[in-house]
């Protein structure tokens, strides 16, 4: 298990790629407050719950959801970093 807020295996390269777009339009929006960011905000919270409660919660309960929110967005930022959209 990682320390670092994400157990090893408990979020796949799709799962970051697919949290990575919603990220990106939120995070790098040039209107943060319009509906679309503001959308995609949304999915990638819920989503990120979705994945905690699912894969984390039960079998690592060490991890908080704070901190794996954490390195979820940590990762998502290096994904994008790696493979501009």
């Amino acid at each position: 298990m990682s320390e670092h807020g994400v157990p090893e295996g408990a979020v796949s390269r799709e799962d970051i790629a697919r949290l990575a777009v919603l990220f990106d339009r939120f995070e790098y929006a040039f209107e943060p407050l319009s509906i679309d960011a503001k959308e995609a905000e949304s999915q990638f919270e819920d989503l990120v719950l979705l994945l905690y409660n699912e894969r984390v919660k039960e079998r690592f309960a060490s991890v908080t959801f704070s901190a794996f929110r954490c390195k979820i967005r940590s990762l998502c930022r290096e994904h994008l970093r790696k493979n501009p959209l």
